[in-house]
């Protein structure tokens, strides 16, 4: 039986990369707080935080436009974290609608040809509906591709792209005042701990199920709220110390 041999991502740049922090607090108690720890974390690992709080959705465009035009050749990936209201497709942002795919349809493929290979990371923090999850009662039951020499290699457009979403489409994510969103609470408590030797993807779903194990009380019984997870990477991709 042939050995599996698993691809992993470039992380020997100079660079982690930048990391796009776009927030708007507009009528979003607690909002402050996933700030502060998104700021905190992505601080801590080693990116460079570009900042978007509270603009207009054409500051954000020019900034989306500006980013993207940078050579990115020295940094390992991009991420971006946007938090906000929204819908089932759109951001709200000071009042008007941005579609969330806007939000990254810049860095793939040759709209941004120094970060083909690498690992674009999107986490959307908003809701995505009005439905709510009200659980379901437990019953008992058991950035280069690898090739020998150079070639003219086509990539998919879509490749090297993770969309993290805070809730299934159609339902609502929850956010508290006193601790801010469940979605980016868990996210930022995983991406404190040491986790150099585990890869993304495991991470995130380790992010899944903190915020599947919460629940609010309702008059419908407790809520749920279920990240999503919509992967396109091609590789392992570590977190490594920088």
């Amino acid at each position: 039986m042939d050995q599996l041999v698993l691809q992993v991502y470039n992380t020997n740049h100079l660079s982690r990369g930048t990391a796009l922090i776009i927030a708007d607090q507009q009528d979003r108690p607690g909002s402050e707080k996933d700030l502060a720890a998104v700021v905190d974390v992505f601080k801590g690992l080693k990116f460079k935080l570009r900042m978007c709080v509270d603009k207009t959705i054409q500051q954000l465009r020019t900034l989306l436009s500006t980013v993207a035009s940078e050579d990115h050749k020295d940094s390992d990936c991009l991420l971006l974290v946007a938090m906000g209201h929204g819908s089932k497709d759109k951001l709200r942002i000071q009042g008007r609608e941005i579609y969330i795919e806007d939000l990254w349809i810049d860095f793939i493929g040759s709209n941004c040809p120094s970060l083909i290979g690498k690992p674009k990371l999107v986490f959307i923090q908003c809701c995505r509906g009005t439905d709510h999850d009200t659980g379901t009662r437990v019953v008992q039951t058991d950035a280069t591709l690898n090739v020998a020499e150079a070639v003219n290699v086509c990539v998919p457009m879509h490749a090297d792209l993770l969309v993290m979403y805070s809730s299934v489409e159609n339902h609502v994510s929850y956010r508290s005042e006193e601790e801010g969103s469940w979605f980016i609470k868990y996210l930022c408590q995983v991406l404190r701990s040491n986790i150099a030797e585990t890869d993304l993807l495991s991470l995130l779903t380790h992010v899944s199920y903190l915020v599947a194990c919460r629940s609010t009380p309702s008059n419908k019984g407790p809520l749920k709220q279920m990240p999503v997870i919509h992967s396109m990477l091609s590789k392992q991709f570590y977190l490594v110390p920088k």
